[in-house]
């Protein structure tokens, strides 16, 4: 069977170049957490916040590349579903990103490259083997993305207090929103035979488990306060936008088993996600 040349369409949409951009922000993050602005600039900082992008770009592609079949079933927009691109092609890119991941490695400073070899290794047990699982890959899938800012750090002056930290925030956050989707895709999962979490708990007990998830990582927010590490810009920072839209917006959704609000509540946990940079930008700042 021949397939038609790879299209640069069918590049960008299998590999999602924005998100790796964001996660490429998330590792400046994390060196500016734990060494100051100046490290923003450092050589060694903007090539982790390079192999954070392609290791996150990997993970995409060898996703589609695994889900392939079930794609067609759940989510027939995707690249492979609609034709855009071979599943060869797929396996193609996903070979080439990781090689490139691996030559990267050998160029950064010491610590990254464990970290660096780890997370592609990682990347691609998730979607050919943990996925499907029940928890596993909800904690892989935190791992990966909570090491982002590990990246950062590791570039800059090493793993603080304070980056340890950030780092179990996003964890226990990530994980909690990897749990919530599993509830989102169970009615798919379950008819493409996966045992995801919810599948195997059920919506109403996995519903539970996030919603003390996600009060755990509200309450890890917290940390940087008590241990004096933090300003009380931070904290009002953080109740306008982490702790409240968890506890008026997120939690509520939640407390039902209702299809419509789920779907809202993965949404809004994303955004929140996304607007609790604002707290984090501001934890370096010396206290006053």
């Amino acid at each position: 069977m021949r397939y038609a040349p790879l299209r640069l369409s069918a590049l960008l949409q299998v590999t999602r170049p924005h998100i790796a951009a964001q996660a490429a922000a998330y590792s400046f993050l994390g060196a500016y957490i734990s060494a100051g602005a100046a490290s923003l600039v450092g050589g060694a900082t903007l090539l982790a916040a390079l192999l954070v992008g392609l290791v996150v770009a990997f993970g995409f592609v060898i996703n589609d590349y695994a889900d392939a079949e079930l794609d067609r079933l759940t989510k027939p927009e995707r690249p492979i579903p609609t034709g855009m691109l071979s599943r060869p092609q797929a396996g193609a890119i996903a070979l080439a990103l990781g090689g490139i991941v691996l030559v990267g490695a050998i160029a950064a400073p010491g610590p990254l490259k464990p970290l660096a070899v780890f997370n592609l290794a990682l990347a691609a047990a998730y979607s050919l083997q943990l996925k499907g699982t029940v928890l596993l890959g909800n904690i892989a899938m935190a791992f990966l993305n909570s090491s982002i800012v590990a990246f950062g750090a590791l570039a800059a002056d090493g793993l603080t207090p304070l980056v340890w930290q950030v780092t179990a925030m996003i964890f226990v956050y990530t994980l909690a929103q990897e749990v919530l989707y599993t509830v989102d895709d169970r009615e798919g999962d379950a008819r493409a035979g996966l045992c995801t979490t919810a599948v195997y708990f059920g919506v109403e007990s996995t519903l539970w488990l996030f919603r003390s998830l996600i009060v755990v990582a509200a309450a890890v927010a917290l940390l940087p306060l008590l241990s004096g590490a933090a300003s009380p810009l931070y904290l009002l920072a953080l109740l306008a936008c982490t702790l409240l839209p968890i506890g008026l917006r997120i939690l509520p959704l939640t407390a039902r088993a209702d299809p419509a609000a789920i779907r809202t509540a993965c949404v809004t946990v994303k955004w929140v996600r996304l607007s609790s940079l604002v707290p984090l930008l501001l934890l370096p700042i010396v206290r006053i």
